[in-house]
């Protein structure tokens, strides 16, 4: 994480930089600040898109991204249970998803989280979809849940 002080009206306000990358190296994107929302995701499509159980996604206002890099793909598609369109970025060599956006959130980017590993992103404060959650899958009391 870098920072850097940034100056807002007469205040000087301290910035911060986040970084995630892929798994490769050569594709990354640079973001400020905190996520507006920290989840981990139980669909079907973030348990495919990660070949895991779940998916841990960090949603930035699109506003906040400072800059990318690396060559990229992009796959689109209509996610049709959840009624929006998405394109996700992925590194044109690897094939680690990066970042996506979509269509029902335009004012953010959501970045996939186990791509900031140098990085510390705190604990996520969300489980979406959590009805399709696999029974050994566990999460804080304390997180907020949404069942879809």
């Amino acid at each position: 994480m870098q920072t850097s002080p940034r100056q807002d009206s007469e205040e000087i306000v301290s910035v911060f930089h986040r970084t995630a990358r892929c798994a490769c190296g050569s594709a990354s994107i640079t973001v400020e600040g905190d996520p507006k929302v920290h989840a981990v995701c139980h669909c079907t499509n973030c348990k495919r898109r990660t070949g895991s159980a779940f998916g841990i996604s960090a949603y930035f206002f699109r506003e906040s991204i400072v800059a990318t890099s690396g060559q990229m793909k992009v796959y689109a598609f209509h996610h049709a249970a959840q009624n929006h369109d998405q394109e996700r970025h992925f590194c044109a060599s690897c094939g680690t998803t990066l970042f996506w956006y979509i269509s029902t959130q335009p004012k953010l980017i959501g970045i996939a989280g186990g791509c900031f590993a140098d990085e510390n992103l705190g604990e996520p404060t969300m489980s979406v979809s959590h009805g399709k959650k696999s029974g050994w899958v566990a999460v804080p009391d304390s997180w907020k849940t949404i069942q879809e």
